[in-house]
């Protein structure tokens, strides 16, 4: 691997860390919304008001999950796929061994995380934000479990995929990233 393209790999590290976090929380708000679009739909074919269905969906994610509400849901989702997402796939965009980089990814999420608690404490903490920690926490082991476990044929494939598409990657995480800040700036 020549210089400009390890380069090129550990600044799209950033960008592809801004990405995977803002897609991962999207794909799960599409997926929730795709689920409930039923009741949706009978609520305003038949005129109900969303009060006794919405009751009625957290009932049932209350009695199959043990979690309260749609909203819950979505928080142990999203944190779910976010930090698994952003070991596994930002261990394999770093031109290093894998399974250090995944190792040392993990422990820097995890103090972040620990740093982000503390100081929610400092402002006022609430359940939700103890329970999407918890969960990101979960996810970031289990993503670092997941490059540990990965075989050598499949750390190859990856690392022939990024050697390939970097520089499509970098630009295409770059500019996402610059759009969602320009967006979120006007």
């Amino acid at each position: 691997m020549n210089n400009h393209v390890k380069t090129l790999r550990w600044l799209s590290l950033i960008p592809v860390a801004f990405t995977i976090f803002v897609l991962s929380d999207w794909v799960v708000r599409f997926s929730l919304w795709f689920i409930r679009l039923p009741i949706i739909l009978f609520e305003k074919v038949f005129g109900f008001g969303s009060g006794p269905i919405g009751k009625l969906m957290d009932g049932i994610t209350n009695f199959l999950i043990g979690l309260d509400s749609i909203e819950t849901l979505s928080v142990v989702a999203t944190g779910l796929l976010t930090g698994s997402a952003l070991i596994y796939i930002s261990a394999i965009i770093a031109p290093a061994n894998n399974k250090s980089t995944a190792k040392i990814l993990a422990t820097i999420f995890l103090t972040l995380l620990v740093l982000g608690l503390i100081a929610l404490f400092v402002n006022g903490i609430t359940g939700e934000n103890i329970l999407w920690a918890l969960v990101i926490a979960i996810g970031i082991l289990s993503g670092w479990h997941s490059i540990k476990n990965e075989t050598e044929k499949e750390t190859e494939k990856h690392e022939d995929f990024v050697q390939r598409n970097i520089k499509r990657i970098f630009i295409l995480t770059l500019l996402f990233t610059i759009l969602l800040v320009i967006f979120f700036l006007s």
